[in-house]
């Protein structure tokens, strides 16, 4: 099977069996992140006991899509330093010519 070729895979998530399809090679980062998003899950329960599975997975998203916020943010500036620096080694290239 080619690393490119698609899989079709379930994942479970609070008891819920999603199904997806995905490249042969990201096969091992799916089942990562459903173990991750398991382990989470658990934790939460036990710490939340109270909470709704519904309310759970609610406050999963919200963290998630945070950390994900947090992540974007943080790769846009290193983006923008990037070019900046880029700009500089330019300049500095240019002005020994």
């Amino acid at each position: 099977m080619q690393e490119t070729d698609k899989i079709k895979m379930r994942v479970k998530i609070a008891g819920l069996s999603i199904p997806l399809t995905v490249a042969f090679k990201d096969q091992d980062h799916v089942r990562e992140t459903e173990t991750r998003i398991a382990e989470l899950f658990d934790n939460w329960r036990r710490m939340f006991p109270a909470k709704s599975t519904e309310e759970l997975l609610a406050m999963m998203t919200y963290q998630y899509a945070s950390y994900y916020l947090v992540l974007t943010r943080s790769r846009d500036k290193i983006a923008e330093q990037l070019l900046d620096f880029e700009k500089v080694l330019d300049r500095a290239v240019l002005s020994t010519e």
